[in-house]
């Protein structure tokens, strides 16, 4: 049986909620979990792989959701976009200022630079990266990959509009491998945030097959693949040159130069992971993922207000139970990020474009 058009964006949005919630319990989980006497800490050691995830899905939304509007103007699009990431994102700031407050028992030190370097979009994880130019806010780990972003969107748009349809990805090919060779010799936001387009670019080339009715093949993935392998390549490279590197990071797992790499082989086993489950008409897909469709309409907000609400959260220790007590952290971070996604922000996006 073929899935109906809305049933296959139901499964993006499963798998969306569902990479939000993996997310937390990869940074709230203990190394060594044990499930009826059975360690599967393992199982939640990804959470860098879940943020891949997000970029391809992302990628397929801004490209769907360009393609369905009537309005294709730079000051629609810039609008929407910026609404939709930093409405959310303004509260969490505040949320991160008010409990830095209360920890400190005093007015705290906004750390100015800091927000000014995540408000235009310039934040990195200044631990784990070298020549980052602005850490994320308050040390909210996740924010790194909100300046890709946001950097994707608008240079999405560029593309779109400054380069013909049948050259789009031949340009994309170009600027995202000479992006990685440039990332051998000095790395830094420009050219890392081009490499990473091309896993943003997945999503798009997804989503431009879906929208024209075309069955994703092998055959039709191939040069995103290439594309993908080659810069594979290169990052192995640039793992062997400064392998020496790892020893100034603390979890070198997670840090330069290991990282990029990490990233884009899980982004090319996205890729086919992707065709293969569709050729297997998505076989247990729902009764693995379906469940987590209703954690999607608030997942943003979930992914970025975790490492308060459930990270650093203190006020059920009394519980003297960390399961119960994590339990409900996610409870309550469920609700606040449903009442700010859904209710909070719908209102003030309708507010101001209507």
């Amino acid at each position: 049986m073929v899935d109906k058009p809305k049933s296959r964006l139901l499964k993006l949005e499963a798998i969306r909620g569902f990479a939000a919630l993996y997310v937390v319990l990869f940074h709230c989980l203990p190394p060594k979990f044990y499930w009826f006497g059975v360690d599967i800490g393992f199982l939640f050691r990804f959470g860098p792989e879940s943020v891949i995830v997000f970029f391809v899905l992302s990628g397929f939304v801004i490209k769907y959701t360009y393609e369905k509007s009537t309005d294709k103007s730079f000051r629609y699009y810039f609008i929407r976009r910026f609404i939709r990431l930093y409405v959310p994102l303004i509260f969490i700031f505040l949320l991160a200022y008010v409990m830095k407050c209360y920890s400190e028992g005093t007015l705290a030190n906004p750390e100015w630079s800091s927000l000014l370097g995540n408000l235009f979009m310039l934040q990195d994880n200044i631990t784990l990266k070298p020549n980052v130019l602005s850490g994320a806010y308050l040390a909210n780990g996740v924010l790194w990959s909100l300046s890709y972003e946001w950097w994707f969107y608008m240079l999405f748009f560029l593309l779109a509009n400054k380069i013909k349809p049948e050259l789009l990805n031949r340009w994309v090919t170009f600027i995202t491998i000479i992006a990685a060779v440039t990332y051998l010799f000095y790395p830094f936001i420009i050219n890392r945030i081009i490499m990473y387009f091309a896993i943003w670019w997945v999503g798009v080339r997804f989503a431009t097959d879906y929208l024209a009715g075309i069955k994703i093949t092998f055959r039709r993935i191939l040069p995103q693949a290439y594309l993908l392998f080659t810069i594979i390549a290169i990052l192995c490279l640039n793992l062997f040159i400064h392998f020496s590197a790892l020893k100034d990071y603390k979890y070198p797992a997670v840090a330069y130069p290991v990282i990029e790499l990490r990233h884009f082989i899980f982004a090319a086993i996205v890729l086919f992971c992707a065709v293969i489950w569709q050729e297997l008409k998505w076989f247990g897909y729902n009764a693995i993922f379906g469940i987590f469709k209703y954690l999607a309409p608030c997942s943003y907000v979930m992914y970025i207000s975790h490492e308060y609400l459930v990270y650093q959260a203190t006020y059920l220790r009394f519980i003297h139970n960390r399961f119960i007590e994590y339990s409900l952290y996610i409870v309550f971070m469920i609700l606040f990020s449903y009442f700010l996604e859904v209710v909070i922000y719908n209102r003030i996006k309708k507010k101001l474009i209507g």
